[in-house]
């Protein structure tokens, strides 16, 4: 009988979409009188988990990148023996039969050192698969210094030798050595059990490791969405980006492709690209970072989102929200996102990273009659079927299925 869940998460705050649906799933658990433990390493602690009721270890540690030490930050990131001992003394108070440890995050600051306690220990753990790490050192699949998804076999020769990290090879050299000892630790579990989130996860990571592991369950993520709220899509005239401002996100093909179209655009997001994009691209509209009320005002100003990511993704919440609002997406075929629009139906899907393909995509989207666009967007999305709760439910009935095995 389940009684105790830990999770495992690099952050004790919010940092993205990871920590959103593990601190999310931890809260609606308590709800569920089940005895929940949020076991990580960054501080500080989200004061909003303490007061859920659920129980917080925090090793106060840096993360690798934050870490003023960098000889340090590389050997923590490697093995962090501060996090296996704690982790390995703060296990011996469950038993094995009623507890489940679900990973989200260790990549960043607690290492993979903790699957040899769970091995040691025979725990059954669960990994949701929130990115690629599971098998690819730079965790996306993507080759960052030629901006295209990565075709090559993870680990193998290709891979080794290939220059895909974001800032230089040396990185991806720790990369390589960091996943050489994942792989180690993770494959002495004998009951890993995995959850993805998307069909693509799914069918991207699961051939590298159905053999080591004991079973995989499909569960997207869960998100708050408020009732469908129409927006007049016939009346407005500018497209959406909202994303961070970064190569693999896709930005620049976004600006060009409606610069090209002499169409106006709206990017609301920040990041390293911002400063190069405004200057490039000045009949766009820049909005920076939003959220709340200023995002909805936007939102509510939008005629249709452009979802332009240039690598897999893992469940992109964004396109979700549009939904919810009845704003139909323009995504790539390659990407997560893609497998919630129907082409021609609620939305159009382009060639990943084409700029003819995503041009030739906006003119339909630009004949085509909107509001029979959202009116099938409206009669097939239910909001219900993403709310915490629901998900949480199903949830539970993974925990139960994988500890009655």
């Amino acid at each position: 009988m389940l009684k105790n869940v830990i999770i495992v998460c690099d952050c004790a705050h919010i940092l993205g979409g990871i920590e959103n649906v593990a601190f999310s799933s931890a809260k609606e658990l308590v709800k569920q009188n089940i005895n929940v433990y949020l076991f990580t390493s960054q501080g500080p602690v989200d004061q909003s988990l303490i007061d859920s009721g659920i129980h917080v270890i925090c090793l106060n540690q840096y993360d690798m990148l934050s870490n003023p030490n960098r000889l340090l930050a590389v050997f923590q990131g490697l093995y962090n023996r501060t996090a296996y001992i704690r982790f390995e003394n703060f296990l011996m108070d469950f038993s094995s039969h009623d507890t489940i440890v679900h990973f989200h995050s260790w990549t960043k600051a607690l290492s993979s050192s903790l699957f040899y306690v769970t091995a040691k220990r025979h725990f059954k753990i669960v990994i949701t698969l929130h990115d690629y790490f599971t098998v690819c050192p730079n965790g996306g699949f993507y080759n960052y210094q030629k901006k295209h998804i990565c075709s090559y076999r993870p680990m193998s020769l290709s891979c080794i030798m290939c220059n895909c990290d974001a800032r230089s090879y040396y990185q991806k050299i720790f990369r390589i050595i960091r996943q050489l000892f994942q792989c180690r630790a993770l494959f002495c579990n004998k009951e890993i059990n995995i959850i993805s989130i998307s069909n693509q996860t799914e069918k991207v990571i699961i051939p590298f490791i159905e053999k080591k592991i004991k079973r995989w369950f499909y569960l997207r993520n869960p998100v708050v969405l408020k009732k469908i709220t129409k927006v007049a899509i016939e009346k407005n005239d500018a497209y959406l980006f909202i994303a961070r401002l970064s190569r693999e996100k896709g930005a620049e093909l976004f600006c060009q492709a409606l610069t090209d179209l002499n169409l106006k655009g709206y990017v609301l997001g920040d990041g390293e690209l911002m400063k190069e994009l405004k200057e490039k691209y000045p009949k766009i509209v820049f909005c920076g970072w939003v959220d709340g009320e200023e995002k909805e005002k936007f939102i509510l100003k939008g005629k249709g989102l452009i979802f332009p990511s240039l690598w897999y993704e893992g469940s992109p919440l964004t396109i979700l929200e549009m939904k919810s609002c009845g704003i139909p997406c323009i995504v790539p075929d390659k990407c997560a996102a893609s497998e919630d629009i129907k082409d021609g139906f609620t939305g159009f899907v382009f060639q990943t990273g084409s700029l003819y393909s995503l041009k030739k995509a906006i003119m339909k989207y630009e004949k085509v009659d909107l509001s029979i666009l959202q009116k099938n967007i409206i009669s097939t999305f239910d909001v219900n079927d993403y709310t915490p709760e629901n998900h949480t439910i199903n949830l539970i009935n993974i925990y139960t299925e994988i500890l009655n095995e």
